[in-house]
């Protein structure tokens, strides 16, 4: 009994420095884009199952919601430690890595897609984390967040815009009351100012 005990330890002290290793830290030192980092390795890496606006299209420039999602991205990731998991593909055709990328316990992947600031893209064969990723687009659907409150219908006669902050509020919102004058500028309906880059505000969620 005691010999099996000790082989037992002995095994463990053998395997848990192995795990450990594989368990190997990153550091991100470039945002991309809102799905696309650079490690201090040089390497590229495309997170798996996200889809986020286009930032530099070749026309028309950055599509609704691009540029919240890379700011979003960075505040997440840009210059921390974060922990890589692979899927059954492990590269892409451009030799980029496809990875799950963690900063402790949150999982960046569904945390874009969760906050509206990407879509679950969810092909084959990569599909270990599926469920979460199209729950958390299911979650960020159905309150309008982010990329999803494009198409929501007009509530209010105008929306007033902030110049300086490119973000439109109902009349009523708190906010407007602090932007001065030649800042502000009134917009009829939700898509005039979504069309040149204005995003609707946090607090009053036009």
């Amino acid at each position: 009994m005691l010999r099996r005990y000790i082989a037992s330890v002995l095994l463990a002290v053998l395997i848990f420095p192995f795990s450990v290793a594989l368990a190997k830290d990153y550091v991100v030192r470039k945002i991309i884009d809102g799905e696309t980092v650079q490690l201090e390795s040089g390497e590229i890496v495309k997170y798996i199952g996200v889809a986020t606006p286009e930032l530099n299209r070749k026309e028309g420039g950055a599509e609704f919601y691009a540029r919240q999602a890379v700011g979003y991205n960075k505040r997440l990731v840009f210059m921390k430690k974060v922990r890589l998991e692979f899927d059954t593909k492990k590269k892409d055709e451009k030799g980029n890595l496809l990875a799950y990328v963690f900063v402790k316990k949150t999982l960046v992947n569904t945390d874009l897609i969760r906050n509206g600031y990407a879509r679950a893209d969810v092909t084959g064969p990569n599909v270990k984390y599926r469920n979460a990723l199209l729950d958390a687009e299911k979650r960020a659907r159905a309150d309008d967040k982010g990329i999803w409150s494009e198409k929501k219908e007009d509530t209010e006669k105008h929306y007033v815009g902030n110049k300086r902050t490119s973000t439109f509020h109902r009349p009523t919102c708190k906010m407007v009351e602090k932007v001065p004058e030649k800042s502000k500028i009134v917009f009829h309906n939700r898509s005039d100012a979504i069309k040149i880059g204005y995003v609707p505000c946090k607090i009053c969620k036009p």
